[in-house]
């Protein structure tokens, strides 16, 4: 029988010292503000061990002197949680080790004051640790039934944590129902709300879980709100690793000027106008139905995240980026009352000189409202100049992509500086506005300048259907920006009110003729690398080389 007394054992002589930065406003479209200065905690001169046996035990950390928050913490049983109190503040985070040896936490619900007063809301409301010794939260299930309406300010909420920076979060499961309300705006993950700083990292984490969010507007972290099937937001070079989410994602709000950020991984990276690094996302995948809705300016929703945001093209560590990722499922934005809703089944919106590499998407986008972008892989791939030019490459998209305005197999819009290199996409892409702007098999709308902006993408999609003829073509809707070596099915079904024909005739928009399902030496002949990158399917088709 195991005693009910904490179980002690000697392990290191260790110093940390916790530092953060000072309090500050941020304008609109900035990372969020960081929390103020804490106190240096009191650290212990040795680590221990010590046993969780019940929920009792679990709220002692940081409370009891016994209980430190840098001890090395492992859970001996499953426990239930409910009005829970977080573990770890701003002023005194933990930094410990919490191993949950794959037992299950039954969470059911947060205590009132903690929903109504603290900015950082999980089962640790916040964790950080130092870059000689991580934090870390590992090998855990969490069962959620919450169910929370607030109208707190400034916060940032995750099952396991509401803020992460340098810790290791592994081998954590979701399951259950996540509800939340909020009139302010949010930053909320399943796993975390907000994860800063190299060396973060989330990683062999997997959710079912089914998350219905409502956040608002106005008194927040930032002007938008960030919500995604792992981290509301990355950003400081933070990773998110071999996470798998196979249940649903929606975040709506009724709130008049709400933004939203949603994706099936993470809400997105920090949205800034500029190139800065903010971390990455790699291995990852999506497999059930996003839905983002906002009456503000913006909507962002993709397959993976929302949006992500800085890079340089001569450095992959210094890009922010999405690599060897998947959705399958359906992405939509229908109904939403805002203004540019992004779409894409990969990422919403691909910004400022980040990148999406050997990703696939196959399955539905959907938006349904004027000032759209909708695309297979993003909806919209902008900004800036060399080197930092954004860049999708070797990617495809399969299934349906349905706009209002602008759709396109990989992109709805390619705009300046940007690049699409060796994609391909078999996918039905269509808009039913009577003034749509493009529709193309590769991209809706391209307007970038660069050299061989759009190159070397195979158009072999389903179908092409406008309402009306103007800017449909089988490579790139409108018949702008440069493009190069481009080809597509000689026999596309292209139509334009109702009204089918074979091709519209521009070479460059419409790309040279090729068969249905070309051969491998047909790719490898402009440049695609059958080596490192892709290998041919059983359907006929390219697929990359990591995929089953």
């Amino acid at each position: 029988m195991f005693s009910k007394k904490p179980v002690f054992k000697i392990l290191s002589s260790f110093v940390l010292a916790v530092l953060l930065f000072a309090s500050c406003e941020q304008p609109p479209g900035t990372i969020p503000e960081t929390p103020e200065t804490p106190d240096t905690p009191e650290i212990p001169g040795t680590y221990i061990e010590i046993s969780i046996f019940s929920s009792a035990d679990m709220a002692k950390i940081g409370v009891d002197s016994a209980y430190p928050l840098s001890a090395i913490y492992s859970l001996t049983s499953d426990i239930t949680l409910e009005n829970w109190t977080p573990i770890g503040s701003a002023a005194k985070p933990f930094y410990g080790v919490f191993d949950g040896n794959g037992k299950t936490v039954t969470l059911k619900s947060f205590a009132p004051t903690a929903v109504s007063g603290n900015n950082y809301l999980g089962i640790f409301g916040y964790v950080k640790g130092a870059s000689s010794r991580k934090a870390e939260i590992k090998n855990l299930t969490i069962d959620s039934s919450v169910n929370v309406s607030t109208t707190a300010v400034k916060q940032t909420i995750g099952l396991l944590t509401g803020y992460a920076e340098l810790a290791e979060i592994t081998d954590i499961a979701l399951s259950g129902t996540f509800i939340f309300n909020s009139s302010k705006t949010i930053l909320l993950g399943g796993v975390a709300g907000y994860i800063n700083q190299s060396g973060t990292i989330i990683k062999d984490c997997n959710s079912s879980m089914t998350m219905n969010i409502t956040p608002g507007n106005g008194s927040g972290l930032t002007t938008y709100n960030f919500v995604g099937g792992f981290a509301g937001m990355f950003d400081g070079g933070s990773g998110i690793e071999n996470c798998r989410n196979t249940g649903d994602v929606n975040a709506i709000s009724e709130v008049s000027g709400s933004q939203i950020f949603v994706g099936g991984i993470t809400g997105g990276s920090a949205y800034t106008m500029n190139t800065t690094y903010k971390g990455y996302i790699q291995d990852c995948s999506f497999t059930g139905t996003i839905v983002g809705k906002a009456k503000g300016f913006w909507t962002f929703a993709g397959g993976i995240a929302g949006a992500i945001v800085g890079g340089d093209a001569n450095s992959l560590g210094n890009t922010t980026r999405i690599v060897r990722c998947f959705a399958e499922g359906t992405i939509s934005a229908a109904g939403t009352g805002s203004g540019n809703p992004y779409i894409g089944g990969i990422v919403g919106y691909n910004y400022y000189g980040a990148l999406v590499s050997q990703s696939y998407f196959n399955g539905t986008v959907i938006a349904d409202k004027t000032g759209d972008y909708t695309g297979g892989i993003a909806g919209y791939n902008s900004q800036t100049g060399t080197p930092n030019n954004s860049r999708i490459e070797d990617c495809w998209s399969a299934g349906e992509v349905k706009g209002f305005n602008n759709s396109g197999g990989i992109v709805g819009q390619n705009q300046e500086n940007a690049y699409i290199r060796r994609c391909y996409s078999t996918a039905k892409v269509s808009v039913t506005n009577n003034a749509s702007t493009g529709v193309g098999g590769i991209a809706g709308m391209n307007a970038s300048a660069q050299t061989d902006a759009v190159t070397a993408c195979v158009a072999l999609n389903q179908s092409l259907t406008a309402p009306k003829g103007n800017n449909i073509h089988r490579v790139t809707g409108a018949a702008d920006g440069n493009r190069s070596n481009n080809h597509a099915w000689m026999e596309m079904p292209v139509t334009t009110g109702g009204t089918y024909t074979e091709r519209k005739g521009d070479t460059l928009a419409d790309g040279a003729d090729c068969a249905e399902k070309p051969e491998q030496s047909f790719y490898a002949g402009f440049g695609w690398d059958f080596i490192n990158v892709w290998k041919m399917g059983s359907d006929g088709c390219p697929k990359l080389l990591w995929q089953d």
